[in-house]
Order: structure tokens, then C-alpha cells, then sequence
């Protein structure tokens, strides 16, 4: 008799969870967290039985287990998401999600205790592009690069950085990169300490530099909720107001100081250094645009501008200073934190770098 009654409740239980109503998919949402991490939200009236399944480091599945569920709305690709399929197979619902594959993530499966909310949380593992191999060529260029600032002088002060440590951060980078395209390439600093800027120049000089790239970070003294973006500087005289302050605050002087100096820059540098500066200050400056946009899609370019900066003056070869973005503008000094954006910045400065020697390698042939 018990035997029965046991047997009955089995078959009931069966019967009845062959019936129950099946799970429901009421929203699908992507949360940027922050640049690396995003939260994808799938929320049900009830779930219990999944899988999460990765078919590759960018593409994986959610699977609701022996389940045919039913949608009130159709997830659609969002921010790192680019593609998603939904598939019944085997008597399941499969929600397949295709990632950016430029990017390799770490995954976390959460469901919330009511099991209205199941979360996949991805987070993007900083990667390195692969450097590409350099074109043969009769000289290694030597490449100076010259982290701003450092030691007792902190640069600007942003939002959540010093402009010191952002700069080296980059430059580094840029080094890296470069290194890994054997060039052979100088750093003025490699840690938090101060080269005037004269030793910065000599160094360039001491070496045989073909190339030397200063890294800043700038500054808006007024409207820095608008003032934002990259600018690339060549060694020229200027009358623009605000190249001028700029200069000032680069080289330690006051705005009243800056007329001599613009004199004494005139007399001083030639017109064919102007020129082969002003052309890799527009590789730099495209390249860096290009890149950094890979990470901060509202990355704005400012231009490709002149002012005289001391640090350019003693050089021998043509030589830049960059304005990477504003450390005091919210938006520009949430990326300079962001490491990934860093190293975005640093690539495209090296692949500017790089269209500029091999463009010159071209012409000098044919010449």
C-alpha cells in the first residue's frame, strides 16, 4: 500500500513539473560597470537549472536546463557584445553571445537568491597588440622618449592622477613597443625622478637621436568640463594665447617671460628641423587619435599645433611634445586611469613613430 502511495506521488510530481509553466525571459540588460567590466543581466520570472558554456574565450552559451523558455523581449548586442544567437536544442533554450574578439575576458556566473537574476559578469584582461615586424632597414633608428615631469616636479594635478605618473606609464609603453619593432629606443626617466630639461636634450643628443617624442598630460586652468583631447606639438614660434601659456607651464616660466623666448627659439632652430617635426607630429597625431578611439570612442583630436618648448629647443633631430588628454577634464582623466586606454595611447604613438621612419626611409631612397 505504501509502495502505491509512493508510486502515485512520483507520477503526479512528474506529471505535474511536465506541465508547469516554462521559465521567462523578462529582460536582457548590459551595465558598463567601468571600462573593463560589464555586467550581463538576464532576468527571469524564476530560474534554478543552467549551464554556463564557453566555446572560446570570446563566445559562450547560457543553457537553461531542459527548459524551452519563452522571451518578453528579444536580447539585442550591446557595448562589448557584438552578436547573439537563441537556439532551441535538445528540448533547452541556448542564448549564445559572441564578444568583441579584439579583447580576451574573465567570466563570473552569479544568480541572485530569488533566482529572478542571472548575472554574467566580464571583465576585459589587458592584452598587448602584437608588435609588427619592422621593414629591413640599413640604420636602427635610435628613438628618445621623454616621460614629462617626475620627482620633485609632479606636473599637473588631475582628478585622480599626477601627470608624472601618467606619463611614465606611457612612455614606457611606447618604449615597449618600439623596442619589440627593434628600434632602438632611450628613456629620459624610467621612475619617478627629475632630468632638467636641458639633460633631457642632451640625452637625445648623446645618443644620435633621429627621433625624440616628449609625453605630457594637459591642463585646463579655465572650462575643464569642455577642454579635452589630444593635441601634438612641434618645436615653432607662436602668437596663439593659450600655445604660449601652455608653454609657459611646460617650461617653468611666467607668460610674461615667453616673448624673448620666442626670440630666442627663432634664432636658434632651423627650418628644416621645423619641417621634419611638423610631418611627425601629423603621424603621431593620426595614429594616437586612431588607437586611443579603439578605447575612449569620444577620444577628440585637437590638432597638430607649434609653440616653444625648451625641452625641443637643443635637440638635434626633429622632435614632439604631446598633450595626450586633459588630467583635470572628467571624462579624459577617467581614461588617463585606465590602464588599457594607456597602453592604446603608448601603441598608436609607437605606430606614428614608425609611418614617420619608414615614410622618410621612402623618400630618402628615391631622392
Amino acid at each position: 500500500m505504501i509502495k502505491a502511495i509512493i508510486s502515485l506521488f512520483w507520477v503526479f510530481f512528474f506529471a505535474l513539473n511536465a506541465y508547469a509553466k516554462p521559465p521567462v525571459l523578462e529582460s536582457f540588460s548590459v551595465i558598463n560597470i567601468s571600462p573593463l567590466v560589464e555586467n550581463v543581466i538576464f532576468t527571469f520570472n524564476k530560474v534554478k537549472d543552467y549551464r554556463f558554456i564557453m566555446l572560446s574565450n570570446d563566445y559562450w552559451y547560457i543553457a537553461i536546463n531542459k527548459k524551452i523558455i519563452r522571451f518578453k523581449c528579444k536580447p539585442k548586442p550591446k557595448l562589448s557584445i557584438k552578436r547573439i544567437l537563441i537556439r532551441n536544442i535538445r528540448n533547452e533554450t541556448r542564448v549564445y553571445v559572441k564578444m568583441d574578439s579584439r579583447y580576451k575576458y574573465k567570466y563570473r556566473l552569479l544568480l541572485s537568491k530569488n533566482g529572478r537574476y542571472l548575472i554574467v559578469r566580464t571583465e576585459k584582461i589587458l592584452t598587448i597588440p602584437a608588435a609588427t615586424p619592422n621593414k629591413v632597414i640599413t640604420k636602427i633608428p635610435v628613438i628618445v622618449i621623454d616621460p614629462g615631469h617626475g620627482g620633485k616636479d609632479p606636473g599637473a594635478i588631475g582628478i585622480y592622477n599626477k601627470e608624472k605618473n601618467v606619463v611614465l606609464s606611457i612612455g614606457k609603453w611606447v618604449a615597449y613597443y618600439l623596442k619589440h619593432d627593434r628600434y632602438k629606443v632611450f628613456l629620459t626617466r624610467k621612475s619617478d625622478i627629475y632630468p632638467t630639461l636641458a639633460q633631457r636634450a642632451q640625452l637625445a643628443n648623446r645618443v644620435k637621436a633621429d627621433i625624440f617624442v616628449s609625453i605630457h598630460a594637459n591642463y585646463a586652468i579655465k572650462d575643464k568640463y569642455h577642454a579635452k583631447g589630444l593635441e601634438v606639438y612641434f618645436l615653432n614660434t607662436t602668437s596663439d594665447p593659450r600655445a604660449i601659456r601652455l608653454a609657459a607651464r611646460e617650461n617653468g616660466v611666467s607668460v610674461k617671460k615667453m616673448g624673448d623666448i620666442n626670440k630666442i627659439i627663432l634664432s636658434l632652430i632651423q627650418s628644416s628641423k621645423i619641417d621634419k617635426s611638423k610631418v611627425l607630429a601629423s603621424y603621431v597625431y593620426k595614429n594616437t587619435l586612431k588607437y586611443g578611439k579603439r578605447i575612449y570612442k569620444h577620444y577628440k583630436g585637437r590638432g597638430v599645433k607649434q609653440a616653444p618648448f625648451y625641452v625641443l629647443v637643443d635637440t638635434h633631430c626633429p622632435s614632439i611634445l604631446i598633450e595626450t588628454a586633459f588630467i583635470n577634464n572628467p571624462q579624459d582623466a577617467l581614461m588617463l586611469k585606465n590602464p588599457l586606454f594607456r597602453k592604446q595611447v603608448a601603441y598608436g604613438i609607437s605606430k606614428g613613430i614608425e609611418e614617420y621612419v619608414q615614410t622618410r626611409l621612402k623618400n630618402t631612397k628615391t631622392q
